[in-house]
């Protein structure tokens, strides 16, 4: 049985893993927000430069590049469905909920750093002309990649205002993609 790229899910755990072995550049959370963020700035992502961000340079034949290069791949296929997801299915990769709050938070701060990156990358400025609800937004990751999380001790409420800013940033990024590049209705038949 083969099994498509397309089929293939990539979870943080895996690609954090498989990009530390590999001595990579960035992690996963933060290779990931940079992703989003060049898709939001472009309406696409340049699949190599991406990955060079995200791995650095290699030398062939390096076995560990190449098992961190190939998540990388299935990653941004799985980026570049969820963004184009009708369902609002787009999820930022992070750690999972059984992991410690003080990681997951940290891994929220590397994203939306990894987002602003990506939107430099891609072409956004700050003085270019945004939507004021654009402009907010990104004033709001900013602010989220430089937090340091006190979640020593984190109860329920920790846990559920955690869950809450996750849900802002997915939004978010979904209104900053579409204010970024309007969706065109089908034509309507008359």
């Amino acid at each position: 049985m083969t099994t498509t790229r397309r089929s293939v899910r990539v979870d943080h755990e895996r690609l954090e893993q498989a990009l530390r072995r590999a001595d990579a550049l960035t992690g996963a959370a933060e290779g990931h927000g940079a992703l989003c963020g060049l898709i939001c700035a472009q309406g696409r992502a340049d699949r190599a430069a991406w990955q060079a961000q995200v791995m650095g340079e290699r030398e062939p034949g390096d076995v560990l590049a190449r098992e961190a290069e190939s998540l990388l791949e299935a990653l941004y296929e799985q980026t570049v469905e969820q963004m184009n997801d009708a369902a609002l299915g787009f999820r930022l990769l992070l750690p999972d909920d059984d992991q410690p709050l003080g990681r997951r938070a940290e891994a929220l701060g590397r994203w939306c750093q990894g987002f602003l990156f990506g939107l430099g990358l891609g072409g956004i400025r700050a003085e270019r002309e945004l939507p004021e609800d654009v402009r907010e937004i990104l004033r709001d990751l900013a602010e989220i990649s430089r937090v340091e999380f006190d979640v020593e001790g984190a109860g329920e409420a920790e846990e559920s205002a955690y869950a809450e800013i996750v849900e802002y940033v997915r939004v978010g990024v979904l209104l900053i993609n579409e204010e970024m590049h309007p969706l065109k209705a089908p034509p309507r038949l008359m």
